[in-house]
């Protein structure tokens, strides 16, 4: 039997007609409907509609083929919807709300205000600011550095030399773009996002030495892995899974068993994203050897333990973290999956640190909603735990109606013990003691303050999730902006000693 007829669009409509032309305000929330329930011909006759709700329902995606010219409020909350690509036809939607869709991420968030675009209120919050960015500046910054041509890897040699000034401090500039995952390897996809990238782990040579692995570097984005060799600029490998969206990744260089009893080191990739499935990929065989499930919803970052290799880290849009060991990998490639940690979050988390000098006693995570600790010692009884504590920062004194400044959107250790860290709309970031933060921590209170030692200028940009990298060992922190522009900086000793409390200290190099 039909759910959707002429007569129910006419009962559930507003105001009273009795022609579907005139129908400007549609209810049809909480019908139990199907995406397959909705009648694409039928509803396509709603030429005059404005507003429809289809809020409470079980819809994964809006029909293909529905034309709604006048639809400028859309209701989809608390619904199954599992892509919001399907939106693209409504392009005249200026409000829209997807709240309580359990497998809609923070992309998909960025991905329809590309989509849409007289989108200008979501979720009920005015998106005017971060819209401006995404589609005007986002585009244009790879309009000018993609070749549109239409080969499967598309990059551009811009210089030879891979190093443009030896001295200290350096100044790199970039050696090949790459567009490499992109639908359909469309050169006119802008939409599509690159979400990580890891440089594969140096393995050991048949002669006892150390092979450059930094040269090859993985990434990740839409439905799309890549293995990329750094210095030539070619696509390696390429990994895709229809239907899948890859949030994180993550490079281990863990034992196979062989016969006799001696293992041979391999380096395997990790990668997840909104599935909830954690991928196993040998990339030198080009082999993809299993898969586990690791959440009922989206995977947002993944972290191997540096001092057990087969211990791998999760975070997931459950507000939890989970520890898994991935052992006994054998030359026919089985393993085994075994549950070792739960920890509790309370928000997503975005970026998971282990502590250089014992990786194995605590995990720092940057979450939605702060910066927790965790004890991760396996020796204890407890498998599911909470935050050990939760370090708060100056910036947090900013807050309004409008932001919390808790978001911690970039994580990363500079040296043993520095940590660079930054919080959503910061326009800073920050560089603190993990020791004397730690050592004033009195074993009871929740929050404790960060021993901040400086504090790098930065962009005063709105856009969140932009992320910071750190070179350990050489003093570098480098983190991109809305502008594609990589700010660079090289923290000596002398400068944290001259760092006087509430003046930033100034890039090294913008490019």
């Amino acid at each position: 039997m039909e759910k959707i007829t002429e007569k129910i669009l006419l009962e559930k409509s507003s105001p009273k007609t009795n022609k579907l032309e005139q129908i400007k305000i549609l209810n049809l929330s909480r019908m139990g409907l199907k995406s397959e329930d909705l009648p694409v011909p039928l509803l396509s006759k709603l030429c005059s509609l404005e507003q429809l709700d289809l809020s409470g329902n079980l819809l994964q995606e809006i029909p293909k083929g529905l034309c709604l010219p006048s639809l400028k409020i859309l209701n989809c909350s608390n619904n199954d919807m599992e892509d919001v690509v399907s939106l693209e036809a409504l392009r005249n939607i200026e409000e829209l709300r997807l709240e309580d869709n359990l497998y809609l991420t923070v992309n998909d968030e960025h991905k329809v205000i590309f989509l849409l675009p007289k989108l200008r209120m979501f979720n009920g919050k005015d998106i005017s600011s971060t819209a401006h960015h995404i589609r005007h500046g986002s585009t244009e910054i790879l309009r000018k550095r993609v070749r549109t041509d239409s080969s499967t890897c598309h990059f551009q040699p811009l210089t030879t030399a891979k190093t443009v000034c030896l001295c200290d401090p350096v100044s790199l500039q970039p050696l090949h773009v790459l567009q490499c995952h992109s639908r359909q390897d469309s050169p006119d996809d802008f939409s599509t996002q690159l979400w990580a990238c890891a440089f594969e782990p140096p393995q050991e040579c048949s002669d006892g030495g150390i092979s450059g692995g930094s040269r090859t570097v993985a990434t990740c984005g839409g439905e799309t892995l890549c293995v990329i060799d750094c210095e030539s600029g070619h696509v390696l490998k390429k990994y895709k899974v229809p239907g899948e969206e890859f949030f994180s990744l993550a490079w281990s260089t863990v034992l196979m068993s062989r016969t006799g009893g001696s293992g041979r080191p391999c380096n395997i990739l990790a990668a997840g994203g909104k599935r909830g499935l954690v991928k196993l990929i040998h990339p030198r065989v080009n082999l993809a050897f299993g898969e586990f499930h690791a959440s009922r919803r989206a995977i947002s970052i993944m972290r191997f333990s540096p001092r057990n290799a087969s211990f791998l880290f999760t975070g997931t849009y459950e507000n939890k973290i989970f520890l898994w060991d991935i052992s006994g990998l054998d030359r026919d490639y089985n393993f085994k999956i075994s549950k070792l940690l739960v920890l509790e979050t309370g928000s997503t988390p975005l970026h998971l640190s282990l502590l250089p000098t014992s990786p194995d006693t605590h995990l720092l995570s940057g979450c939605d909603d702060g910066l927790y600790v965790f004890d991760i010692q396996i020796s204890k009884n407890t498998q599911k735990r909470n935050e050990e504590m939760e370090i708060v920062f100056p910036v947090y004194k900013k807050k309004d109606k409008k932001n919390t400044y808790r978001t911690i959107d970039g994580l990363s250790f500079l040296s043993d013990d520095i940590v660079a860290s930054k919080s959503h709309m910061q326009g800073s970031i920050y560089l603190w003691s993990w020791s004397a933060t730690r050592a004033s921590w009195n074993g009871r209170k929740k929050e404790v303050p960060a021993v901040v030692l400086a504090e790098l200028q930065w962009s005063s940009t709105d856009i969140p999730y932009l992320s910071l990298g750190t070179c350990p060992g050489y003093g570098y922190v480098v983190c991109g902006d809305e502008q594609g522009r990589l700010w660079m900086y090289h923290i000596t000793d002398t400068m944290m000693e001259n760092f006087k409390s509430g003046k930033t200290i100034s890039a090294t190099e913008v490019s």
